[in-house]
């Protein structure tokens, strides 16, 4: 492969593993800030944060874990300069994780704005926000996050170098 491929494929594999680790990182400290807080996870704001910081740890890591989960026996018909130490099931692991974990992180970011737009701009109560829109502001990111990673084993779209 030409110099200018073999740099972006490590430049990729670099910068994904800083971001991913970082990013990992942040998250696990916003759910130690949590919970050592006072208000622990009685807050709906805290929940809110709870949840988006659990996904993001999960997305994050298997950003973070770049091709080391690729199977190393597959042609992948390209050279990669980096290193691939896992096999089928690492690979549908790493997929399942960053799926659940990237989809439910966005969905909690806008169940965030929900609760923001509930309480400031429609000045609804907090009693009634946890009585009423909480149960779907942890329901859709969770469930839409399993769909989303289950989805793919289902119609044959994870790890497509693999016959299985």
């Amino acid at each position: 492969p030409a110099i200018n491929q073999i740099m972006s494929f490590e430049f990729g594999f670099y910068a994904s593993t800083i971001s991913g680790s970082v990013s990992a990182v942040s998250s696990a400290l916003i759910l130690y800030v949590i919970l050592r807080s006072e208000t622990l996870l009685t807050s709906i704001y805290h929940r809110i944060m709870f949840g988006m910081s659990v996904a993001d740890i999960m997305s994050s890591i298997a950003f973070a874990l770049t091709t080391l989960p690729m199977p190393q026996e597959v042609d992948y018909h390209v050279e990669w300069p980096v290193r691939k130490i896992g096999n089928e099931a690492t690979c549908r692991a790493q997929g399942f994780f960053f799926s659940l974990g990237i989809f439910a992180m966005f969905l909690y970011n806008a169940s965030l704005c929900v609760y923001y737009a509930s309480i400031i701009a429609f000045r609804m109560e907090e009693h009634v926000f946890r009585k009423y829109l909480e149960p779907f502001i942890h329901a859709v990111p969770i469930s839409m996050g399993l769909l989303f990673a289950l989805l793919p084993f289902f119609i044959k779209l994870r790890n497509p170098f693999v016959s299985s």
